[in-house]
């Protein structure tokens, strides 16, 4: 599996342009890199706000700001950190050993419908009510 959907830009040049909002396109496997080589050069704190600003600008431009949803970009930065945690390969590798990640209902495991597409889940982070998010050990 390629590193990369844009095989054409490095890690350094995918962080600069998710966060210029400049990446020729953005599908689910790409907010999964991003969040992964992110979380290799900072705190999940610093990843997080990061991901926010970043989605949250990017709704922006599309019109759509309301698209932004809170608890869809905290759980999934929280799942993949915990995932990443002493995780030492590329990202093609790190998908290979986590395939689940690539599920895009991936949160219906931690989520009720019901709860997950709330307002209050969409406008700030709401805990889960299957069950706990994965932590980084």
């Amino acid at each position: 599996m390629a590193d990369h959907l844009h095989p054409d830009i490095d890690d350094d040049e995918l962080l600069t342009r998710f966060a210029a909002n400049t990446l020729p396109a953005f599908p689910h496997e790409e907010h999964l890199h991003v969040v992964f080589v992110k979380s290799g050069r900072a705190t999940p704190a610093e990843t997080l706000a990061f991901m926010r600003d970043g989605i949250r600008a990017m709704a922006a431009a599309n019109g759509k700001p309301e698209a932004y949803h809170d608890t869809r970009t905290v759980a999934w930065v929280q799942i993949i950190v915990a995932a990443r945690a002493d995780f030492t390969g590329g990202f093609g590798d790190f998908l290979a050993a986590h395939p689940e990640l690539v599920r895009r209902d991936l949160l219906s495991d931690y989520y009720s419908g019901e709860l997950l597409n709330a307002d209050a889940a969409r406008a700030s982070f709401t805990a889960p009510d299957l069950q706990e998010l994965p932590t980084a050990s």
